[in-house]
């Protein structure tokens, strides 16, 4: 019965918006052991047990279940106990978010409740890193054998993604950064319930990350040794403030990588003049800016809301193919 419902898991699990879930896989009316196993497979399942997501969104759920069920005959009495005696007596301003890639890649964040925290916004998942890895999950040629660097890594969903075992990427280092301390902090907490059994000497099969301050790039630990040859970077150019040292922070791992570098960022459509202004900068610096083609949210692997639009482009320098 597991499997009957298991869209609605996933669904639940990433918080995907309650008026937009797949309601339609109830198949009204629900006798009392159909009605346990929907709770079972959302409330009570065991990944929502272990790090719950947050309980503002598993109230809403439960709510809408209720009402849905309204006029039966008979509601679940653990329905009314899970909404009534579950709720927290504190609210952590942390929750958890889970995406079921595959049956055999399951992934578990850690994120703020709240969209800004602690003076930054990263500390939550954003859509264009969703859609930036549905992207790199259709085309996995563009990560084999890559040296990786994430820019405004956030809560790290790529570089956890991109390192994950069952998925067999073949990327070689992932190195997730963000300008915020809180970001970093909250990234490895986030390495260490994904990789519960990775060991130090095997720091290249898991992520890394780092602090990186976009206006002092230089003065980041770089191993040439290792040259980054993929940047990625998801919502991070957001108004014209940024321009400058975003632009600056290309370049210098541009130079490091010998030209070589490839760039791709996924930026969420708020402000298309921003993110036109942004391409214009891109090409007088001589990049060469493709635009690619987005998964599209019916085929996420990630229950992605198709509320937002989301752009993303390949960078790469002129001479390069």
């Amino acid at each position: 019965m597991a499997d009957k419902y298991k869209k609605l898991t996933q669904q639940f699990l990433c918080c995907y918006p309650v008026n937009k879930m797949d309601w339609s896989l109830l198949q009204l009316p629900l006798d009392l052991t159909e009605q346990k196993a929907v709770l079972d497979a959302t409330c009570k399942h065991r990944l929502n047990r272990k790090y719950p997501v947050r309980w503002s969104y598993q109230e809403a759920f439960l709510k809408k279940l209720l009402v849905m069920l309204k006029g039966h005959e008979e509601v679940h009495d653990e329905l009314f106990t899970t909404l009534l005696v579950d709720a927290p007596e504190n609210i952590s301003p942390y929750a958890y978010k889970h995406y079921i890639v595959r049956p055999d890649c399951k992934i578990v964040l850690k994120e703020s409740i709240s969209f800004v925290s602690e003076g930054t916004t990263g500390l939550c998942t954003w859509e264009a890193s969703l859609a930036l890895a549905d992207y790199l999950l259709e085309h996995p040629d563009l990560v084999k054998d890559k040296n990786i660097l994430e820019l405004g890594a956030g809560t790290g969903l790529l570089g956890v993604l991109l390192k994950q075992p069952s998925l067999a990427l073949g990327v070689r280092r992932v190195i997730m950064t963000d300008g915020s301390p809180s970001c970093v902090r909250l990234m490895r907490h986030n390495i260490r319930i994904n990789f519960p059994n990775a060991k130090s000497k095997e720091e290249i099969e898991i992520p890394h990350c780092e602090q990186l301050l976009w206006e002092t790039v230089e003065e980041f630990g770089y191993d040439d040794e290792d040259a980054i040859n993929l940047v990625l970077a998801a919502d991070v150019v957001y108004d014209n403030s940024v321009f400058n040292s975003l632009l600056r922070t290309f370049e210098y791992f541009y130079l490091k990588s010998n030209l070589k570098l490839h760039i791709l960022l996924a930026s969420t459509v708020r402000n298309i003049e921003t993110l036109q202004k942004f391409s214009e900068q891109l090409q007088l610096y001589d990049y060469q800016v493709t635009p690619c083609a987005n998964v599209p949210t019916s085929s996420s692997h990630f229950c992605r809301d198709s509320t937002a639009a989301v752009q993303i482009i390949s960078i790469k320098g002129r001479d390069q193919t």
